[in-house]
This record gives C-alpha cells, structure tokens and sequence, in this order.
C-alpha cells in the first residue's frame, strides 16, 4: 500500500517582490499544505486533511490544492474563522522571517469527528507538524490522526516546524511538541529545532537523547545551506546542493517531501531501512530542498519528480 496524509495548517503566504519588503504577493502556503503539493509534484497519491475559511482566501486554497491533484474531501470550509494570512520577508541571502495574523484562524478549528478514518484504511504514511497541536479542537484531531495511523499500520511523520510567535509561550511548545514524540517513526528538525528541543548544539549528542528517550526510529536534520544529517544506528550526513537562494520558504518543505516519497515508494520495514537507503534519501530531499529554494514562492516552487531525477541517484 502506498499513499500519504497530510493534516494541519493551509494559509496564505504574501510574499515580497522587491528587496525592501515593500510589495508583496499572494501565495498558497502553510507547511503541511505545502507538503501536499510538493508530494503530488512527485507523483505520490497524497491527501490533505484541514479546514480553512470560507471566504476568498479558503476558496482560492481549495481550488489550488485540488488543480495540484491533492485529494481535498477531507479540507473542511467554515464561517468559524477566516483563513490565516503570513507576510514573509527575505533578507538578502533569501531567509525569512514571519509575521502570522492568526487569531485564531479557520485551521485552529479541525475537529477529530471530521476527520475521515477511511482515509487512513488506505494511505500508508500520516505526516504532520506542531502548529496543528498548538489549540483545540485541531489537537485533538492531529491526535486522532496518530491513533488512526497505529491502528492501520501506517508510518507516522511529524516535522515540529516551530513559529515561536504562534505558542503562549516557548515553555508551552516545548512540552507540547515533545508530547507526540514517542509516537512517531519519522523525524524531522531543523539544527535550531535540535537544540531547543534538547539543549544541545551537538547535532550528534542532540540526536542521540531523542532517539533514546522516544524511541524514534529515524531522524532527520536539517542544516540550511550546509546539508543535513540521518540518524538511525549511527549518524550519517550529506552535504546540500549549491544554489543562488532567492526564496527559502518552502525549501524545508520540499525536502520533507522528498524524505516521504523514498519512504512511500521504499517495501523495507522500517527496522530493514539501512544506511544506504537513508542517504540516498538526504541526497533526494536536499536536491528538492534546494529546487524550492532557488524560486519564489513556497509551492510555486517545489520541484516535479522529473526535475529531482536530473540528480540520477
């Protein structure tokens, strides 16, 4: 069986079109929306499961999502909220930071009942990340999307893609986003994610406590434009593809996505995935990763299978 879930945030992204951060742009966005398109990009039976407003921005995200051949049955349109809106500034090397005008906004209103269980009967990976976990009723829906997976056997991944700004406090996140870790078997933190999550700047001794106190079996993390670690028996790292960053906002999306389609199209059980194969999958991710990231726009510019495979792993 193959397939992949995504469940949490869809929003809209305005984007820069000048150096200053004077003129911007509409762009579809959120990270587990992102991760939807990117996987469709590649090929991968993917469906999205949320709920955005209906108003002007929803409906522009449910028909974008739907022209990318995201299967959209389970994205729920409501007058609870409005859709979430970020503006996205660069600074010159291309990163970003944010300013979120959710409060709340339509995504903080998913309830488990409105999730489809049929949906994980078919489906062999459920992903998704912490902003979902952030208030209730979606809390309580992520969760009935991990209880879901384990009971049919699916493979579960969760990227924390920590906002700061969105928690009450930092406090509050930490203990919130390690609440769900020993019920994950795919990992992915960013090196700033690492550290905070367990006070260590090693990547390897970082790595090393997760894995022992949550039983994770794979991990994987991200170093921006230096590359990115794998950590399963041992620690293994690959170095990034050099590109001209323009716009990094959906590369750690993309790369994600990349992790997920080699897991997706692999058989191995997960105890069989050897060192191998996990390279092969950084190397992938980070071609992905730095696609996304040499254009504007987070799902505007994630990679199709057949640009990754120019790489020929």
């Amino acid at each position: 069986m193959q397939g992949v879930i995504t469940l949490g945030e869809a929003l809209i992204d305005f984007t820069p079109l000048d150096d200053q951060n004077m003129d911007f742009r509409k762009n579809p966005g959120g990270a587990p929306a992102n991760v939807a398109v990117a996987l469709s990009r590649l090929g991968v039976d993917i469906s999205f499961v949320g709920k955005v407003g209906d108003d002007v921005l929803g409906n522009f995200l449910a028909k974008k999502l739907e022209s990318e051949k995201v299967n959209i049955d389970n994205l729920v349109l409501t007058n609870e909220a409005k859709t979430a809106i970020t503006f996205v500034t660069l600074d010159e090397d291309g990163d970003r930071s944010f300013d979120f005008y959710i409060d709340p906004s339509a995504d903080r209103f998913l309830r488990a009942d409105e999730i489809d269980e049929k949906l994980f009967r078919e489906n062999k990976i459920y992903h998704f990340g912490s902003i979902s976990l952030i208030d209730e009723p979606a809390r309580t829906a992520t969760k009935k999307g991990i209880e879901l997976a384990h009971q049919n056997g699916m493979l579960v991944s969760y990227d924390p893609n920590l906002r700061e700004m969105l928690w009450d406090s930092l406090a509050d996140a930490k203990e919130m986003i390690l609440s769900v870790m020993d019920q994950v078997d795919i990992l992915k933190v960013s090196e700033e994610e690492l550290e905070f999550l367990t006070g260590k700047k090693d990547i390897k001794n970082g790595a090393t406590e997760l894995k022992a106190e949550y039983n994770i079996p794979v991990i994987f993390i991200t170093c921006g434009s230096k590359g990115s670690y794998y950590y399963k028996d041992q620690l293994g790292f690959v170095e990034a593809f050099k590109v001209d960053a323009v716009d990094t906002t959906g590369a750690g999306d993309a790369f994600m996505s990349g992790v997920l389609y080699n897991f997706n199209q692999n058989e191995l059980k997960l105890e069989d995935i050897d060192d191998d194969f996990l390279e092969k999958t950084l190397k992938f991710a980070n071609y992905s990763g730095s696609l996304a990231a040499s254009a504007s726009g987070a799902m505007a510019a994630l990679p199709t299978l057949e640009e990754v495979n120019k790489l020929k792993l």
